[in-house]
């Protein structure tokens, strides 16, 4: 089995002064000026040199190394090095809280965790002193690709460790049932099989093409669709830190971006920017959406406005993530998330596990070389999430009569806000511990900019008042900004069933 980290080897060795990434400004500048750019050999000796720096703190085949970064070319090299050791990655949300990240390092376990400096500054310092681990900084001016072209090959460079198909490359955390976030298992032969069935695709990435990624990179989305994806293959990644809807457009115009990887967020964005002519996205080739449901009318206004088609893709961390593609089926269905990749199994199955009738919904469950290994120390829940080699996945599907699948509903209570996963049970067991909080249930919202919101519905202690204001600066300590309510609502009780069960259906307004 190869290590993934050949994948950058291989690119700068085939096209060495090839654009790898352009760190693109996040602000419209008055000058018309390019991003800084660094080659496929500038990231190569960046992550060699960042190996020999893990190595030389004692960095080990097998070790969890997080990366607690934001969108950064150093996110890239980072983990090519962890990679490259045979370690396994660990990335972190860049929003994420002190008390929330720290549930990840301890769960996961890590070595060594790099830091950018908003996330040192937000608790990280103390955070790894606090675990005894190494913090590695990243620097505010961190130097860009062509003084790495330029220097020195670092000393004892670790070799590329070897790996077997069952060795880990990724520890995503994903929300679970029960509020705290799990830790999928993702081998080097999962990201692998996934990159191979994307290439597969009829609308796919090849080296001539420049990928905008305003993703967050910690997100699989984002790490393997966009970053591993275009490693592979030798493509431009056109990287923000962080989404601006102008300054991306700005950035799809002077990069001549050709494919556009997206949540449905940053679609409604663009659309939302009036003064922006037909001709903005003239290079466009591909875009897709992921990571949420797209509308039919964000669909269809794209097109119309930029003649640009939308494409979308389902899939989940547990998948590595792709599982479904409107390409494939050569029309974008407007509701639909398309067609199996090649080498993915889907099944719409009952309460029973059974098949559904034809035209029947049913739980999708999957099966294929990138379906994850199981959840980091979760015996119990890996064995409910996957039954006789098939991963039950919550959602709901139904298949037309071409064989393009639509989710219809999701068995989970899950939150999507802007694609990331959010679950009711974290934010309550938070929420639940104001002192003048008696109950509490959290829902989701339909939210037109980013999918949905969270909506809190808080009973007070008796003799006690509390207002949303006071609920929301709680929340702030403890929650990441994506988690925190957008709505909270006082009331007198909250409905449940004879058993006691909060009945959620009840609380949402749609």
């Amino acid at each position: 089995m190869t290590n993934l980290a050949n994948n950058l080897e291989a690119t700068a060795e085939r096209t060495p002064d090839a654009p790898a990434i352009v760190f693109a400004p996040t602000e419209v500048k008055p000058e018309a000026r390019k991003g800084s750019t660094t080659t496929y050999t500038g990231l190569a000796l960046q992550a060699r040199r960042a190996a020999a720096n893990l190595a030389d703190l004692g960095i080990e085949k097998g070790d969890r190394v997080a990366l607690w970064l934001p969108n950064h070319p150093a996110f890239a090299s980072a983990m090519y090095a962890v990679l490259r050791l045979g370690a396994v990655v660990v990335p972190v949300h860049a929003a994420l809280t002190k008390p929330e990240a720290q549930h990840i390092l301890t769960d996961a376990g890590v070595k060594a965790v790099f830091l950018g400096q908003d996330q040192a500054d937000a608790g990280g310092r103390e955070l790894v002193s606090e675990l005894g681990i190494p913090g590695v900084l990243l620097p505010k001016d961190a130097p860009d690709g062509a003084d790495a072209d330029s220097a020195p090959e670092p000393d004892d460079v670790p070799p590329i460790a070897a790996v077997d198909p069952d060795d880990l490359a990724l520890i995503a955390y994903t929300s679970g049932t029960s509020g705290l976030p799990k830790g999928a298992m993702l081998t080097h032969a999962n990201l692998r099989a996934n990159l191979e069935q994307m290439r597969s695709s009829p609308i796919a990435v090849g080296p001539e093409d420049a990928v905008l990624c305003v993703l967050p990179l910690f997100h699989i989305f984002g790490l393997n669709v966009v970053l591993n994806l275009a490693v592979m293959v030798g493509a431009k990644i056109v990287l923000m830190e962080r989404f601006d809807p102008a300054a991306s457009i700005d950035a799809i115009s002077k990069e001549a971006v050709t494919v556009i990887a997206g949540a449905p967020p940053v679609y409604i964005a663009w659309l939302g920017l009036a003064d922006k002519k037909p001709d903005a996205f003239a290079n466009v080739r591909v875009a897709v959406s992921g990571a949420a449901p797209l509308s039919k009318h964000v669909l269809e206004a794209f097109r119309e406005r930029f003649d640009v088609t939308i494409w979308e893709g389902y899939g989940l961390t547990e998948t590595a993530p792709a599982l479904t593609f409107t390409g494939i089926g050569g029309v974008a269905k407007p509701g639909s998330i398309g067609r199996p990749l090649d080498g993915v199994e889907i099944r719409l199955v009952d309460e029973a596990g059974e098949e559904v009738e034809e035209g029947d919904p049913g739980e999708i469950v999957v099966r294929g070389p990138n379906v994850f290994r199981g959840y980091w120390n979760d015996p119990e829940y890996t064995e409910r999430s996957l039954v006789d080699g098939w991963f039950r996945t919550g959602d709901v599907g139904v298949a037309d009569d071409d064989g393009d699948l639509y989710i219809v509903d999701r068995r989970r209570d899950l939150i999507l806000v802007s694609g990331f996963n959010v679950y009711p049970r974290e934010v309550e067991d938070v929420i639940g511990r104001h002192p003048k909080v008696r109950e509490v249930a959290v829902v989701g919202d339909t939210d037109p900019t980013t999918g949905e919101h969270v909506r809190a519905v808080v009973v007070p202690e008796p003799d006690q008042t509390v207002t949303a204001e006071e609920i929301v600066a709680f929340c702030e300590h403890s929650l990441a900004h994506y988690k925190l309510p957008r709505v909270v609502d006082i009331v007198g009780q909250i409905p449940r069933n004879a058993a006691g069960k909060v009945l959620r259906r009840e609380l949402r307004h749609n």
